[in-house]
């Protein structure tokens, strides 16, 4: 098994080409990629994409557009808006022919306002000690493993990869977080999952600041609505505070 969420196999024109590894497995079937390994291999393609010195990812939307497959995949990144204080770019995602899933991101030209820096939200405290909740308890994958857990009577899930998001390289702390930030949608599941399948089909993240240190706190709660669909809002820590929100879409059906 290879240790790390994909193993970079070369280039091919402005394409990099990867392979998946059982880390990245989805709880929703042994053949298909959890949402936040394929989040965070397209927002390293945006984080690391030239031509954007002087500033920082400050959202990334994700658009999962069918299954993610394991295998080999390819990835590749554009600058769609240019600019010195603001740039949009764009990553797409592509297996078997086909793009499977498309990022966005806005990049802000970076600045100090260490002295107006502030947040809404409390700071929370990492626990002591591993604990897996009982929801991870009973749904697990190769993704889900791959993490360290803990969870904090609050209610936050704080969870760290074991493993590097590609094999030999250190991640950037956009990427780190990336590599987290989809499991707000299990966080903060209210149905069971033996019952229900409630997937997201998208990822939108917005980070006023960047982590500090490796352990990302979640805390989500879902919102079930009457005809099938609903959406998860969380909110992400570090041990400094909060740091970023997030939303997903979520198609809800019977298992």
């Amino acid at each position: 098994m290879t240790e790390a969420y994909y193993e970079r196999l070369g280039a091919e024109d402005d394409w990099e080409v990867f392979r998946a590894s059982e880390h990245t497995v989805s709880a929703w079937g042994p053949e298909l990629q959890h949402g936040a390994p394929p989040s965070a291999i397209l927002t390293r393609a945006m984080d690391r994409l030239e031509g954007t010195d002087g500033t920082r990812i400050s959202r990334i939307a994700v658009d999962l557009l069918g299954p993610v497959p394991l295998g080999e995949l390819r990835t590749r990144a554009r600058i769609a808006r240019p600019g010195k204080r603001i740039q949009l770019v764009e990553s797409e995602l592509e297996a078997g022919g086909r793009v499977v899933a498309r990022a966005s991101a806005w990049r802000m030209r970076a600045g100090d306002t260490s002295a107006v820096e502030q947040t809404v939200d409390s700071p929370r405290v990492l626990p002591a000690a591993d604990f897996d909740s009982s929801f991870f308890t009973r749904w697990t994958s190769g993704y889900i493993d791959s993490l360290q857990i803990r969870g904090a009577e609050d209610g936050i899930v704080w969870a760290r990869p074991r493993y590097p998001l590609v094999a030999g390289e250190t991640m950037s702390p956009v990427e780190h977080v990336m590599c987290i930030a989809d499991i707000a949608n299990g966080v903060g599941a209210v149905l069971e999952p033996t019952e229900w399948r409630f997937l997201n089909t998208d990822l939108v993240t917005h980070l006023h600041r960047l982590p500090r240190g490796e352990w990302i706190g979640v805390d989500a709660h879902a919102s079930i609505g009457p005809d099938g669909v609903g959406a998860t809002s969380g909110t992400l820590y570090d041990e400094s505070g909060a740091l970023g929100h997030t939303l997903q879409a979520l198609l809800i059906e019977t298992v």
